[in-house]
């Protein structure tokens, strides 16, 4: 079977395949009692609280619906202004003081939303605001779930916490009292939000820069007897807004210590939860190390949770609400357990933590304070498990947006800053590419001297290939350089692919100006978006929600550079066709940057335009040389073909292979000796 029926066959078979599998989801959407574990899948449903009622002390109360059962604790929420909303920090733009802004929520004492006043959300519209309640659980991040006393459980998640008197512009302060079964006071849960300032500009790496906020709960032992083991349940934060159109945007991350100063970190992505798979995953246990931290990220925001106390939180989870969903729009919520407290008659314990809300800014997530241990947020920076994310080097990544930043500074632009780094890598392996285009033209000429090899082996592949490389050797080509420049170029497409997609620097950032279409080029160009009425490309799975430009440019200049680019001869139909077949695969390999950031798109069109300009100069080169060295005014050193030796046989001897001034007169002094012997053989016939 030839190479091109093999080819044929095999990507036949892929899209049979990918159909068949498409067409069995189809299936199973329309049919969920095929799947007997959907009940299981489906969220957990939690009791709402009951109705209010006013004290006699004017304090209101609010107490579970359910009546008592064996092993439950009643909770009642007191003490306070009943059921208010809190807002602490800022929502003004680039305020000096506050970087964040909490709207605080009484349900579960959660987070109802975070806005991060310095940057604008991805419509560019208003500020960018996160952490809001899920809607398939319409749960609050960070709402407390339940306390555990003594085996005994308290459901607070849907109970209206009461706000406690001195907030501040920077605090609040929500508590609830927790009856036993018998509604004796139990004990007394307080849970303080504070907003930290954003601190010195000057000192800013060794400070959270106002993107972190403490959050603490206090327990008090109000029974008057000890209580043994007291947990507390809480959810984790909530995943940010999607950046891109990919299922790798949006992940659960988790921080290990390893054990030798350093932390380990891993990613968990939404695409990994698939229907049919164990949906919850305990992230506590990871590798066996030491938990520190977990929360969630996009590629520019990030909310992680972190225990001021190593040791305090027990158990991590990973739930994933709609795992029948796309990946993309899949939901996946995070479960804290902290571990055991003993609290003696009288006393007090508190759990604090620190809780990261904010961007992942290079400058500051590599820092002092965000990377120094036990933090380690610097590794969030990186695509971690994602496609291509081990294809390249951190320091590549850091000097490649350093680079950037650099020619930024000077052009005022960061599309004119990736047409420059194109410009300087061009330039620096322009050498590589001009041997390479020698390289290739000169097999391109080789193929009357490869056509005759062909005759001389036949079917003999082997005797064939040896004769191919022995001649490139004599001729002094390097076949494989053809192709250098460009898997030269890999590493530093994947860099700027992984820096367009984790730098926030680089997020909404216009392309000249903003005087074209180009307005963020960490994303697609989208010249028109529809976005409410996606359509998904057959048998890619890819999901079209605008109409780019720009990577339909790039793969009409990548076939015009592979159908100008110098081909080597063809040996045999099946070379020929693959060669074609390798400049249409340009156009199917361009679809691969469809979804790609316009930056990247910019940076690779950047360079095939360039390549193109840069192949014609060197051919006109190499073409006027040739045309100086006919006309003998260039003197070249080259090694002598089969071909040319084959022809040597038959030529005088007078012709000498030396280059240069020695060569011609030792070529002269041959001549003239030839001439001498061919009169003596004339003289010597004659007298014979």
């Amino acid at each position: 079977m030839g190479n091109k029926t093999t080819i044929f066959g095999m990507a036949a078979l892929i899209i049979v395949c990918i159909g068949y599998s498409y067409f069995l989801r189809h299936e199973y959407k329309a049919h969920p009692e095929w799947n007997p574990d959907a009940a299981s899948n489906e969220p957990a449903q939690t009791a709402s609280a009951g109705p209010s009622t006013a004290p006699s002390n004017g304090m209101t109360t609010t107490e579970a619906s359910t009546s008592p059962s064996p092993g439950t604790a009643m909770a009642v929420a007191s003490t306070g202004a009943a059921g208010l909303p809190a807002t602490i920090g800022s929502d003004q733009p680039d305020d000096p003081t506050f970087a964040l802004g909490l709207h605080l929520t009484p349900a579960g004492a959660a987070l109802a939303s975070v806005t991060v006043n310095s940057y604008k959300d991805t419509d560019a519209k208003d500020r960018y605001v996160f952490q809001q309640p899920v809607d398939l659980t319409g749960q609050g991040p960070l709402a407390t779930r339940s306390v555990t006393v003594d085996g005994q459980s308290a459901d607070l998640s849907k109970v209206d916490w009461q706000l406690e008197p001195g907030s501040t512009a920077a605090s609040a302060a929500y508590g609830v009292d927790v009856l036993s079964a018998d509604h004796k006071p139990l004990l007394h849960v307080s849970k303080t939000f504070q907003v930290r300032q954003r601190g010195p500009e000057k000192n800013r790496d060794n400070t959270s820069a106002g993107y972190e906020a403490a959050v603490s709960y206090h327990l008090q032992n109000l029974s008057g007897r000890p209580l043994k083991s007291v947990r507390v349940e809480f959810d984790g934060p909530t995943m940010p807004p999607r950046e891109m159109e990919r299922s790798d945007d949006r992940q659960i991350v988790a921080g290990y210590d390893k054990g030798d100063g350093n932390v380990d970190v891993t990613h968990d992505y939404l695409a990994e939860f698939k229907p049919g798979a164990a949906q919850d995953k305990d992230v506590s246990t990871e590798k066996n190390y030491k938990f520190l931290w977990a929360g969630t990220s996009s590629n520019y925001f990030g909310a992680i949770v972190a225990p001021d106390k190593q040791g305090a939180i027990d158990t991590v989870k990973i739930h994933c609400l709609n795992p029948d969903a796309p990946a993309e729009d899949r939901v996946a919520v995070l479960d804290f357990q902290s571990a055991e407290m003993s609290l003696p008659a009288g006393s007090s314990v508190d759990l604090p933590l620190s809780v990261f809300l904010g961007p992942k800014e290079r400058g500051l997530m590599e820092g002092d304070y965000y990377a120094g241990f036990p933090r380690g947020y610097n590794q969030l920076l990186s695509s971690g498990g994602s496609s291509c994310g081990f294809c390249t080097f951190s320091w590549l990544v850091d000097g490649l947006v350093d680079l950037l930043g650099f020619f930024h500074w000077f052009l005022r632009d960061w599309g004119l800053a990736v047409i420059a780094l194109v410009v300087l890598v061009r330039a620096i392996l322009h050498p590589i590419s001009k041997h390479s285009q020698v390289s290739m033209l000169k097999l391109q000429k080789m193929g009357p001297e490869m056509e005759r090899l062909k005759k001389k082996y036949g079917d003999d592949k082997d005797a064939l290939a040896k004769a191919q490389m022995e001649m490139h050797k004599e001729m002094g080509i390097t076949p494989f350089l053809g192709c250098l420049p460009m898997f030269l170029q890999m590493p530093i497409w994947i860099a700027l692919y992984s820096a367009l997609q984790n730098d926030i620097a680089l997020r909404q950032a216009p392309f000249l100006w903003g005087l074209t279409w180009i307005h963020d080029l960490a994303r697609p160009d989208r010249l028109i978006s529809w976005d409410q009425h996606p359509f998904t490309v057959p048998f890619l799975g890819m999901k079209v929600v605008s109409l780019n430009v720009l990577p339909l440019i790039v793969a009409v200049v990548m076939f015009l550079q592979q159908k100008l680019q110098p081909q080597p001869p063809s040996l045999t139909a099946e070379q020929a066709s693959q060669q074609k077949m390798m400049r249409y695969m340009s156009l199917a390999f361009s679809l691969f940057f469809y979804w790609m950031p316009s930056g990247l798109n910019l940076y690779i069109l950047t360079s095939s335009t360039i390549a193109i300009f840069e192949s014609k100069i060197i051919r006109q080169h190499i073409k006027d040389r040739e045309e100086r060295e006919k006309a003998n005014k260039v003197i070249v050193d080259a090694k002598p073909t089969r071909q040319g030796r084959q022809n040597q046989k038959d030529e005088p001897k007078s012709q000498s292979s030396k280059p240069g001034c020695l060569g011609s007169v030792w070529a002269n002094l041959q001549q003239k000796a030839e001439e001498v012997r061919r009169d003596a053989e004339r003289k010597g016939k004659k007298k014979g």
